[in-house]
């Protein structure tokens, strides 16, 4: 199973370059763009991919199997099962990244049909039109799924970034960059350093002056212990510092791990802490930071082990935090 989620993982980059490659010549910029595009979803993609049975597909017993294969499969259970929403998200996306977009549009309006309030789906629904139309020639089909899609989800990264490519057909620059500068600050160090090129290019075709990539967002964080705590540090103990979602769900976003010494601890958090590539801690709105000392020495939290109370912070609206640590019972 894990081979064949990296191998569908590689196969989806490798063509959907591939697929691109004739834009090189004609259109750049935006061949170029578009493939920044796709590492904004490709997060998803792997996900997506990487959870098969969840549509009701299985892994082949054999050890090959290719991706005509695979769509064959998926196009039959969507023909056998009307209201299966993830095999038709599946399908579409599938088709999408592998270079076939106007195979892919019919299943997104399907899927459209059963989750209508979806934006991710909007958006790659107005992807799909998008790249099967003529790279220099402006979409309005495009342009209104991507007006819907921010009318419910203002912040929704893809689809600003996808507003800026099609700001760009009709010939208005200066629109392009606005809106990308805006997106910048809300990316992850990657992809912001991989956008801000374009946005040069944009400003540039504008008249305006190329800028600066702005300094990496971190958030600084001092650690110290309430004064009421009269115990020494735990000998062997080791000091975590984590970010998690609002919601608390999952693993960590980002954290660090530092050897005790004396407090308080000075530290930062960015998505260079990131625990997982695909999910940067700037990637949210927002996240919760916390502290604890452990004193088994592991992530696991137990008994005796220091924790500092929970802090909420917005990713638009940094701060300095202080995180005071406390006895667990």
């Amino acid at each position: 199973m894990t081979l064949f989620i990296l191998m569908s993982l590689l196969l989806v980059v490798v063509l959907l370059a591939l697929a691109l490659k004739p834009l090189w010549t004609r259109q750049r910029r935006l061949a170029g763009i578009l493939l920044l595009g796709s590492a904004l979803s490709i997060g998803g993609l792997y996900w997506l991919i990487g959870r098969p049975e969840a549509i009701g597909y299985k892994a082949p017993q054999a050890a090959e199997q290719t991706i005509e294969q695979a769509l064959a499969e998926l196009e039959t259970i969507v023909r056998e099962q009307p209201t299966n929403l993830e095999a038709r998200v599946l399908l579409a996306r599938s088709y999408l990244q592998t270079g076939k977009p106007e195979a892919a549009q019919p299943y997104f309006a399907e899927a459209l049909k059963l989750a209508p309030d979806n934006t991710g789906l909007m958006v790659d629904y107005a992807e799909s039109i998008f790249r099967a139309g003529k790279p220099d020639v402006p979409n309005p089909r495009a342009r209104e799924w991507l007006d819907k899609a921010l009318a419910a989800e203002p912040d929704n990264q893809r689809a600003l970034f996808y507003s800026g490519i099609l700001l760009l057909q009709a010939g208005k620059p200066k629109d392009a960059a606005a809106v990308w500068e805006d997106l910048l600050p809300r990316l992850d160090e990657a992809t912001a350093q991989a956008l801000l090129p374009q946005i040069n290019r944009a400003r540039m075709d504008a008249g305006l002056p190329a800028m600066a990539m702005p300094a990496a967002r971190a958030v600084s964080i001092s650690v110290e212990i309430d004064p009421a705590l009269k115990s020494a540090a735990p000998p062997g103990g080791v000091l975590f510092v984590f970010a998690k979602r609002l919601d608390g769900a999952g693993p960590p976003l980002a954290a660090k791990r530092i050897p005790l010494t004396a407090f308080p601890v000075q530290l930062q958090l960015s998505d260079a802490d990131s625990v997982m590539p695909t999910d940067r801690l700037f990637s949210q709105s927002g996240f919760v930071l916390q502290a604890r000392v452990s004193v088994s020495g592991t992530a696991e939290a137990g008994t005796g082990d220091w924790q500092s109370a929970p802090v909420t912070m917005q990713s638009d609206k940094l701060a300095p935090v202080t995180l005071v640590l406390r006895q667990n019972p």
